[in-house]
Formats: C-alpha cells, structure tokens, sequence
C-alpha cells in the first residue's frame, strides 16, 4: 500500500459514509479528471470573445 493510499484511508475512514473508504479512491481520480476536462474545455473551446482594440 502507498502512503497517498494508506493517508487517504486514515481521513475518509474517519468520515461516516454510506460509501465504503475503497470508493473513496475511485471517486477523487474522477472528479480530478473530470474537474480538468472541463476547465480545458472551457478555455480552448468556449472561451470568451474578447473586444478589439481601437
């Protein structure tokens, strides 16, 4: 066991949950990824308009 892995049971098994602490670890890599996903896409593919200087 990792120490990212072995720290990150010692925080979420304290918390009371429906989900077990093992979920925890496929839960947060998602949200990460889908966090930057969205941000890149945000900025290269929806990005603000900017004005023109006159």
């Amino acid at each position: 066991m990792s120490f990212a892995t072995y720290y990150m049971h010692l925080i979420f098994g304290k918390i009371p949950s429906l989900m077990s602490p093992d979920l925890i670890l496929y839960i947060l890599p998602a949200l990460t990824i889908s966090i930057l996903f969205f941000s890149l896409k945000i900025m290269f593919f929806k990005s603000p308009k900017l004005r023109k200087v006159k």
